[in-house]
């Protein structure tokens, strides 16, 4: 289960994921109870042996590993550097990460990104900032996943990831509901990198919006179930109140699916 943003701390999330019978909780440091300043290692090592649970970290949205200027990236990929360091402390087993896709410029008929226009030096750029990060989790037994947020299919990114693909350890989170909001475009990429696939966002996508509760839509929720069992990965639920996960565990009960 994902923590959640109707909670404001460690206990209230541990207290659901106990009753609802997870396996982990993946903290998000887009929430300031979840910064690594703001909660001990210790204290997480310490709940994950009392109640057998797992953790994983989320790195905050506005990341960007391949931006242009250097004070940022360089902050940026320092502060993930800092949850690689926190998730050794406290015991969590994993790190995920987007791409931040940057920005665009609309033109009279098309929208122009600036990463696309300087394609190579954003993968450079990115390329550096994943290795140095998968080096330094891997040192620590974290492993770093990069998520698909429904930009695989833009070609500057899927170049990328194609780079990416060669370093030893890199790890892809595959969110099943980023890739259903367009149109499953990013199916052929994330296909094409699914021996890189070890983590899973699993929710489910009506048409208009993703983070709904599992089988409410259109997506293959067994199918998905059955990917990430041949993967061995984890699958965090994430529909992202206490609500819908309580909903989204009756609907697998009752489909047998767990």
């Amino acid at each position: 289960m994902p923590a959640l943003i109707e909670y404001s701390s460690l206990e209230e999330n541990v207290a659901l994921c106990l009753d609802l019978g997870f396996d982990f909780i993946e903290l998000n440091m887009n929430m300031p109870y979840s910064f690594p300043e703001n909660l001990p290692a210790k204290k997480v090592r310490e709940v994950a042996e009392t109640h057998g649970i797992e953790f994983t970290m989320h790195a905050h949205d506005e990341v960007d590993l391949a931006s242009f200027h250097d004070p940022v990236r360089k902050g940026h990929v320092q502060r993930c550097a800092q949850a690689l360091d926190w998730c050794a402390e406290s015991g969590a087993k994993l790190l995920n990460v987007h791409i931040n896709r940057g920005v665009y410029f609309t033109l009279p008929d098309h929208q122009a990104w600036i990463y696309d226009q300087y394609r190579d030096r954003f993968k450079e750029t990115l390329v550096e900032s994943m290795a140095y990060l998968i080096d330094r989790g891997r040192s620590n037994g974290v492993m770093v996943c990069t998520e698909n947020s429904s930009n695989f299919q833009l070609p500057f990114v899927s170049d990328a990831l194609d780079e990416l693909s060669k370093l030893d350890g890199f790890k892809i989170t595959w969110d099943t509901g980023h890739d259903a909001k367009v149109k499953y475009a990013e199916r052929p990429v994330l296909m094409r990198h699914r021996d890189r696939i070890a983590h899973m966002h699993l929710h489910d996508y009506d048409g208009k919006s993703d983070h709904q509760v599992l089988m409410t839509g259109e997506i293959d929720i067994a199918g998905m179930l059955n990917f990430a069992k041949e993967r061995n990965s984890r699958v965090l639920i994430e529909t992202k109140t206490a609500i819908s996960l309580r909903q989204s565990m009756q609907r697998l009960w009752q489909a047998h699916l767990i």
